[in-house]
């Protein structure tokens, strides 16, 4: 269930709502009541910025989510398995591919393979994360027994 409450919110994010022209609107309130006047260049350079790591960290988060609702629904002897973080990855391209696909029919928004690339480095990013921590714990455990 969190993971769909996820790919909702994905949905969302992916409307006209969360385009880079209301986005900027934003987030230059916010530097101006933080840090006071910047120029333009310094301002599109943090925005970029923050819309990428936004696609960095939102798709991490999905994989992390569809990791643990696989791991859920296929368990397995182990605490991590290849084919959880296969199918994580998996969703998460659909998902990003979908996502793309749909923002080239809002007006405001565009398909980017870019995007689509940076999504699934977050997701990857994530899954080796994953994958790290829960052998470092199991290997851990078995070094006290």
């Amino acid at each position: 269930m969190p993971t769909l409450l996820w790919l909702s919110a994905i949905a969302v994010f992916s409307t006209d709502v969360f385009s880079a022209r209301h986005t900027e609107s934003i987030l230059l309130r916010l530097i101006h009541l933080v840090y006071g006047s910047i120029s333009y260049r310094h301002f599109n350079v943090i925005h970029v910025f923050v819309r990428k790591a936004a696609h960095f960290s939102v798709y991490g988060f999905l994989s992390l989510m569809s990791f643990y609702s696989w791991r859920a629904t296929l368990p397995g002897r182990r605490r991590w398995e290849f084919k959880w973080s296969g199918l994580a990855l998996a969703l998460t391209l659909l998902a990003a591919c979908l996502d793309e696909f749909h923002q080239g029919f809002v007006p405001s928004r565009g398909p980017s393979v870019h995007d689509v690339v940076l999504d699934m480095m977050g997701a990857v990013f994530v899954q080796v994360l994953i994958a790290s921590f829960t052998n470092v714990v199991v290997v851990k455990r078995r070094a006290h027994d």
